[in-house]
């Protein structure tokens, strides 16, 4: 299953609450300072969840908001015990 990793630009971002109408699940207002900003509930995200903070990146009217796919790491051959069971019946063969 996928994962998504959110980039958010609090800099950038204008407190227009657009990304908290379309996905409330994980987008809120906070306030700092005087001034409302979005915030994301959390970053790394669910393929499941993916389709509402897409939305909320489309929506905001400054495009604070970027979603990568993180890709996967891939597991060598070695890690998962191959090779060493070859080895085993190679020898038993030989008797």
């Amino acid at each position: 299953m996928a994962k998504y990793k959110i980039t958010f630009d609090r800099k950038t971002c204008i407190g227009s609450g657009a990304c908290t109408s379309v996905c409330p699940e994980n987008w809120e207002l906070v306030e700092k300072n005087g001034e409302f900003k979005a915030k994301p509930k959390k970053t790394e995200i669910s393929e499941e969840e993916y389709a509402s903070n897409a939305e909320a990146a489309a929506i905001c009217p400054v495009e604070c908001i970027t979603i990568e796919k993180i890709k996967a790491k891939k597991r060598m051959a070695d890690d998962e015990g191959f090779g060493s069971e070859e080895e085993q019946s190679d020898e038993e063969e030989d008797f």
